[in-house]
């Protein structure tokens, strides 16, 4: 899950210098602006139907939280349920 994250986020990062990793904050290290994080959320929307981030965004998105690894752990936690259910 989490290499799937950043290579989204690479994918709309572009051809960046530094690598991306998972401690990475979208809002403070990759500098997403309002439109980014849109195409963020739509592609994270794509690869599991069903996920919205944007209450995550809202509460994580203050002091630099909101990094590829806490939401790579908001996804496992809301996908663990579903993949339950069957």
């Amino acid at each position: 899950m989490g290499e799937r994250i950043v290579a989204l986020c690479q994918s709309l990062n572009g051809q960046g210098e530094a690598p991306i990793i998972l401690d990475m904050s979208l809002t403070h290290s990759l500098a997403f602006d309002s439109m980014k994080l849109v195409e963020f959320f739509t592609g994270v929307e794509a690869l599991y139907p069903g996920v919205a981030l944007e209450d995550w965004f809202i509460e994580n998105c203050t002091d630099g939280r909101d990094t590829l690894r806490s939401a790579v752990s908001y996804l496992a936690r809301f996908l663990a349920p579903q993949a339950a259910k069957g």
